[in-house]
C-alpha cells in the first residue's frame, strides 16, 4: 500500500492544530445535551454556551467565541431532533400502549436469540402512515419493531427496503433512544410495495455472498459476511464471545477499518493498472458508494464511510495535522446531520480509534521503521494506538481490560485485509459468475478460518482478560495509565531488546489468570458471575472447590469467572432449567475442571437444551431433583424447595414461558448465609412456590428471570432478602431488568446489585453483616 508507506517515512508534522478538535468537542457536547430528553439540561447548556461565547467576544478569544456559538447551535439542533421525536401521535400512542395499524419501510433487521419469547427479530422501520384511535397520520417517524414466536419467520423473510402494512402494539422508547417508539408485531406483515431497484440489487448481492461461502465450515461461512458487510446473524454465540474476549469484535462490525482496507486495495489495483490523478480518485469514490450501498446506508455505515476516508486520507496523504483536522470536521458534520450519533458507543469508539491511529500510529511507525520493515511497523503500531485510545471506554462498558486483544490483533492484522477484500470481490462476482464467486469465497474463507482459530485460542488462555472496576476513580487511573503509555512508547520503540522483552512478558501473562486488585474477596461465600444475558452462580465449598448453579449463555464467560475464583473442582453442577442462557456455558464449566455430579429437574424441554446437556455432560453422574431433594458438599447444602410441573401443550414442548416456570427453586445454605435461587420463574411458577413452600426466607436472593417484568410481588416479599442480585446482560434486547421489578424489589428493603452495572458480585456474611464486593462500581 504505497500511500501508507509514504506516510511512514514522511517527516513529522509541525505540531498539532487543536482548533478543529475544540469545535468538534463543542458540537458533541451540544448534541448530547440536546438529545438527553431533559429540557433543564439543554437549557442550562444553552446558557453556558452564551456565557462562553460572550466571554470569548469580550476578551477577543475567537476560538472560545466560536466554541460557544457551535455549542449553542448544536444543543439547538439536538433539542429540535428530540422534540420532533417526542411530539406527534406516535409518542402519545406509545405512552398508552396502543394497538395501531402502520405502513412502514423496513430497514435491515437482525435476529436476537434467547429471552422469554425465544428468538426475536428486530428491525428499524420508517413509518409512512399510522392509524389508531380513529385517527390516521402521515408521518416519517422511526420505530424499532420486534417480532417473536411464529411471527419471526414472516417478518424476517421481508426484504430490506420493502414497505409493509401491519398491526403493532406501540411502547415508549427511552428519551435518549433515536426512535420514536418500540413496536411489537401483532400479526404477519403484508407487503404493499417492493424494495427499490437499488435495495433489491443490494439484497441480491448480499444473498450471493452468503451463497458463495455456504459450503465452507460453519464458522468461516458465518465470518466472511460479517467481515464484509457486518452481517453477524450466522455467527454462533460462542464464536461471538470468542471475538469479544480477544478484542476482535471490531472486525465483524461495519467500520472505517473495513472501508480503509477496501480503498487501499482499490487504489493499489488502480495504480498497477495505470490509473492516476482524478481518475484514480473517481475509482475510490465509486468504491465508497459501493461500500455504503452494500452495507445499506444506515447511520453506522455513513459513520464508517466518513471514518474510513479520514483515516486513509490522513495516513496516506495528509499527515497527522491534516488528519486530525479532517477527523474533527467529519465529527462535526456527522453530528449535525444525525445528533443521535453523539449517544452511540460505536461512534465514540470509532472516533477515538481513528484519532489514536492518526495522532500516534504513523509517528510510532517511523520510529520502528528504523529497525524493522515498514509494513510490520505499521501492523504493530495501528492496533496498539487504537487499543490505548479506546481502552478506558471499552472498560467502562465491559468492566474488563483485554490482555489478549493486542496480541490477537497483531496476529490477525495480516489476515484481515486479504479476507475482507476477497469477500468484497466474491460479493461482486456473485452477480455475474456464481461459480467464480464461490472460488473466491473459498479463498476468503481460508483467511476467515485462521481468524476463527486465533479467536478460539486467544479466548481459551487463562489470562485473556482482566476485570477492572468501572467507577470514576478506577477509570481515571486507567485513563492516566493509557495517556502515560501513549506519551512514553516512543522511548520503548527505539530499543529493540526492550520491545522483544515486553512482548515475551505479555505472552507469559496470558497463560495465568489476572484479577483486578481486590477480586475476588478472600472470604466470599457466593458469587453471581457476570456472564452477560444469563445466570451462573458459584457457591464456595473450600479451596478450589465450588458448587455451580447454571452456566450462563457462553462458555468463555463462565470459564473466565471460575478461573478468577480459582475453581478447579465442582462437586455439583446444578441446572435450574434448560434454556440456552442457563446451559450454553456448560463447556466452560467443564474446561479444565472436574465436575463430580449433575443435578437436573427432570424436565427435558426444550428438547434442544436437553440434547445439549446430554452431549456435553452425559457422562457425569446425574440426579433428578424433586421437591425435598437435598445435595451438598462440605459446609454447603442445596435444598430443592419446589418444581412446578411442566404442562406445555405446544409442539415439542417449546413453550418458553412454561419452561421458565418449571425452574428449580433452590435454597442454598452456606454456614450462616442463605441464598434463594429460582432460575427464570415467572408469575405462575412464583405463585406455585408461595403456595407450596412454607419458608422462602433468605438473606440473598437472585431475582428470577434476570429481573424481567414477569414477577409475583408476593414471592419477592416472601424472601425478606437484604441483598438482591440481578444477573443480566448490558443493553440486552428484552428490557431486562424491568424498572417496575427493580422498584418492587427495592420496596421490600433489599439492596439491588446488577451484573450489567457491577460486574461479578460476591457476598459473604460476617456476623450479622452482609459484605458485598463488586468487580466494578455501578
Amino acid at each position: 500500500m504505497s500511500g501508507s508507506e509514504g506516510a511512514a517515512v514522511r517527516p513529522d508534522d509541525q505540531g498539532l492544530d487543536w482548533r478543529a478538535p475544540v469545535l468538534a468537542a463543542a458540537t458533541w457536547a451540544g448534541v448530547w445535551a440536546g438529545t438527553a430528553g431533559t429540557p433543564a439540561l439543554a437549557g442550562g447548556v444553552a446558557v453556558l454556551a452564551l456565557v462562553i461565547g460572550g466571554w470569548g467576544w469580550w476578551r477577543r478569544r475567537w476560538l472560545v467565541t466560536g466554541a460557544g456559538l457551535v455549542l449553542l447551535l448544536a444543543v439547538g439542533i439536538g433539542g429540535a431532533h428530540g422534540w420532533a421525536k417526542a411530539t406527534g401521535p406516535v409518542g402519545e400512542w406509545a405512552a398508552q400502549g396502543a394497538v395501531v395499524g402502520i405502513e412502514a419501510r423496513l430497514g435491515g433487521g437482525h435476529l436476537s436469540d434467547g429471552g422469554r419469547g425465544g428468538p426475536l427479530w428486530i428491525v428499524d422501520a420508517e413509518l409512512v402512515r399510522a392509524e389508531g384511535r380513529g385517527v390516521s397520520w402521515t408521518t416519517g417517524a422511526t420505530v424499532r419493531l420486534t417480532a417473536s414466536g411464529d411471527l419471526v419467520r414472516a417478518w424476517s423473510s421481508v426484504p430490506a427496503g420493502a414497505t409493509v402494512a401491519a398491526v403493532v402494539r406501540l411502547g415508549p422508547a427511552e428519551p435518549q433512544e433515536p426512535v420514536s417508539a418500540w413496536a411489537r408485531a401483532r400479526a404477519s406483515p403484508t407487503v404493499v410495495a417492493p424494495p427499490s431497484p437499488v435495495d433489491a440489487a443490494v439484497t441480491r448481492v448480499r444473498a450471493g455472498l452468503r451463497a458463495a461461502v455456504a459450503d465452507l465450515p460453519d464458522e468461516p461461512a458465518a465470518l466472511v459476511p460479517a467481515l464484509v458487510v457486518g452481517d453477524t446473524e450466522g455467527m454462533s454465540e460462542s464464536l461471538q464471545a470468542q471475538f469479544r474476549t480477544t478484542g476482535l469484535t471490531h472486525l465483524t462490525a461495519v467500520s472505517g477499518a473495513n472501508l480503509t482496507l477496501l480503498l487501499a486495495a482499490i487504489l493499489w489495483a488502480a495504480a498497477r493498472a495505470g490509473i492516476v490523478g482524478w481518475w484514480r480518485r473517481g475509482v475510490a469514490v465509486a468504491g465508497v458508494v459501493a461500500f455504503v450501498l452494500l452495507c445499506r446506508a444506515e447511520p453506522s455505515v455513513l459513520r464508517a464511510a466518513a471514518m474510513g476516508l479520514v483515516g486513509l486520507a490522513a495516513l496516506g496523504w495528509g499527515g497527522t495535522r491534516q488528519g486530525l483536522r479532517l477527523l474533527s470536521w467529519a465529527v462535526v458534520g456527522l453530528l449535525l446531520a444525525d445528533p443521535w450519533l453523539g449517544r452511540s458507543m460505536g461512534f465514540v469508539l470509532s472516533v477515538c480509534a481513528s484519532g489514536g491511529i492518526i495522532v500516534w500510529a504513523s509517528r510510532w511507525a517511523r520510529v520502528l521503521a528504523g529497525w524493522m520493515p515498514v509494513w510490520l511497523a505499521e501492523a504493530v503500531t495501528v492496533p496498539v494506538a487504537a487499543q490505548l485510545a479506546t481502552q478506558p471506554i471499552v472498560t467502562a462498558i465491559s468492566g474488563q481490560v483485554s490482555l489478549v486483544g493486542l496480541v490477537a490483533n497483531l496476529v490477525a492484522a495480516p489476515l484481515v485485509g486479504p479476507g475482507t477484500v476477497l469477500g468484497f470481490l466474491a460479493a461482486g462476482l456473485s452477480v455475474v459468475s456464481p461459480p467464480l464467486a464461490t472460488a473466491v469465497g473459498w479463498l476468503a474463507g481460508g483467511f476467515a478460518q485462521a481468524l476463527c482459530w486465533i479467536a478460539a485460542v486467544g479466548s481459551a488462555l487463562p489470562g485473556a482478560s482482566m476485570s477492572w472496576p468501572a467507577g470514576p476513580v478506577a477509570l481515571g487511573v486507567l485513563g492516566v495509565t493509557c495517556v502515560a503509555l501513549l506519551a512514553g512508547l516512543p522511548l520503548l520503540w527505539r530499543r529493540p531488546w526492550l520491545v522483544v522483552l515486553l512482548a515475551l512478558a505479555m505472552v507469559l501473562v496470558l497463560f495465568r489468570p489476572v484479577n483486578a486488585p481486590g477480586w475476588p474477596p478472600a472470604a466470599w461465600q457466593v458469587v453471581s458471575c457476570d456472564v452477560g444475558q444469563g445466570d451462573a452462580t458459584v457457591i464456595a465449598v473450600g479451596p478450589g472447590q465450588a458448587i455451580v448453579v447454571d452456566a450462563g449463555p457462553e462458555p468463555p464467560a463462565v470459564d473466565r469467572c471460575l478461573d478468577q475464583l480459582g475453581i478447579t473442582d465442582v462437586p455439583w453442577l446444578i441446572l435450574s432449567h434448560l434454556h440456552a442462557d442457563h446451559i450454553g456455558g456448560i463447556a466452560g464449566v467443564l474446561s479444565g475442571r472436574r465436575v463430580a455430579n449433575l443435578l437436573v429437574s427432570g424436565v427435558t424441554e426444550p428438547a434442544s437444551g436437553w440434547r445439549q446437556v446430554l452431549a456435553l455432560a452425559g457422562t457425569i453422574p446425574r440426579t433428578v431433583a424433586s421437591p425435598g431433594t437435598v445435595v451438598g458438599a462440605g459446609p454447603v447444602q442445596v435444598a430443592v424447595l419446589a418444581i412446578r410441573p411442566f404442562t406445555s401443550g405446544g409442539p415439542a414442548g417449546e413453550d418458553s414461558a412454561d419452561a421458565n416456570d418449571s425452574s428449580q427453586v433452590l435454597r442454598v445454605t452456606s454456614g450462616n448465609l442463605r441464598i434463594l435461587l429460582a432460575g427464570d420463574l415467572e408469575e405462575a411458577g412464583q405463585g406455585n412456590a408461595v403456595s407450596t413452600v412454607t419458608d422462602l426466607t433468605a438473606q440473598v436472593m437472585l431475582v428470577p428471570h434476570h429481573g424481567s417484568g414477569h414477577q409475583a410481588p408476593a414471592f419477592l416479599a416472601a424472601t425478606h432478602a437484604a441483598v438482591a442480585l440481578v444477573s443480566v446482560g448490558a443493553d440486552n434486547d428484552y428490557g431486562h431488568p424491568a424498572a417496575r421489578t427493580i422498584a418492587t424489589v427495592a420496596g421490600t428493603g433489599a439492596q439491588v446489585y446488577r451484573t450489567d452495572l457491577n460486574g461479578s458480585i460476591a457476598v459473604a456474611r460476617v456476623g450479622d453483616r452482609l459484605d458485598v464486593t463488586t468487580q466494578r462500581a455501578g
